[in-house]
Parts: C-alpha cells; structure tokens; sequence
C-alpha cells in the first residue's frame, strides 16, 4: 500500500465520524400556515385547502337560495348525512361535512340533529309521516328535522401530452323531508393538473 493511498484512507476514516455528527444533528424547521392560504401544499389531490374553498363556496349558494327562508320552523332543523365519495382518494369526507355545519349553524338558521342522519333513503312520504307521528302524537319521542342535507364526491381523470387532470366534483342536495323533494342543490369542481417532468412545467 502506497503512502498516498494509506493517508487518503486516514483522512476518509477521519471525517467519516465528522459526517454522521453533522446530518445527525439536523433538525426539520416546522411553520404554522394559513390552510386556506397561499402557503399552503397544493398537492394532486384534494388537500385542506381546498375543502375551505369548496366549503365556504356551498354554503354561500346554500344561504342565497333563500331555501332554508321558507323552513316551517325557524331556524331550520337539518339532519346532516355522510358524504358519498366515488373517488379514487382515501378521503376523510368528514372535514367536508364539519366545516358545512359549522358554517351553517354559525348563521342561526340552522340547527343540527345529532339523533339521525337520514339520508336519502328516508325521504319518502310514508317514513315523513311516521316522523311526523312521532312528534305531535303517542310515539313522540324526537323532533324530526325539516331537512336532510346529503353529498357525493365524483372524480373525473383526463390525460394529453403528458399532462394528467383530476377533476373533483364536489355536489350537495338539500331535500325536504315531508315531501322528498330536492329544494336545493349545487356542486363545486376542482381540477388540479400534474406534469412529470424533470425540469418542471
């Protein structure tokens, strides 16, 4: 072994312990951001954002509508039932729905029942009058709402030129209860566009 070689390998074996003390002492710097902010990860999925955006857009059509004026009881009783995602993402749709109730009852027009959550599948006429029956007569055990509001998630993928489009389909009905009939309902869309490249767009 040359005497080149040997000092190259003392130096490596010195700086070698050097090195391990410098990475392990890093640290990962953490910040707080506005979540509906510019700062926050715009990702090619749906991500906190978005469900602000897509939150505050419903319920602002929602209240417009005049819909929950025409209540028979004054604020409105809505029962509140999942949202149905039909996308491709493992999504927590319950972030959805929490900002919509919480946007929604803020306004004093509404209040939540927490006893059940209807859906459509309850919005028949024979099921409103058992409702109804429970409330005015002998089964009278909880208030039926005026209201079921209920929600879909559908995603749509489109591909050119190396470009991907995720196109997210945000859509809420509001049905009244009593007559099964849809009195509202409005969707958001959000389409988010990711490119593989090595240098970027």
């Amino acid at each position: 072994m040359t005497k080149l070689r040997f000092n190259t390998m003392l130096l490596a074996g010195a700086l070698l312990p050097a090195t391990f003390l410098i990475t392990g002492c890093q640290t990962a710097e953490t910040r707080t951001v506005d979540a509906s902010g510019p700062q926050a990860l715009n990702t090619g999925g749906i991500n906190s954002q978005d469900w602000a955006n897509a939150a505050d857009q419903l319920v602002g059509s929602l209240l417009s509508s005049g819909a929950l004026d025409k209540s028979p009881t004054q604020p409105a009783i809505l029962a509140v039932d999942r949202i149905i995602n039909n996308t491709q993402l493992n999504i927590d749709t319950d972030l959805l729905i929490k900002k919509i109730r919480v946007a929604l009852t803020q306004t004093g027009k509404v209040v939540v029942t927490n006893t059940m959550g209807l859906g459509e599948r309850a919005v028949v006429a024979s099921e409103a009058a058992e409702l109804d029956e429970m409330t005015t007569g002998k089964k009278a055990k909880i208030i039926a709402p005026n209201y079921t509001l209920y929600g879909k998630l559908i995603q749509q993928t489109d591909r050119l030129n190396g470009v991907t489009q995720n196109t997210y389909s945000f859509q809420m009905s509001l049905v009244a209860v009593k007559t099964g009939f849809t009195v509202w309902e409005d969707e958001r869309q959000i389409a988010k566009q990711t490119k593989k490249s090595a240098v970027g767009w």
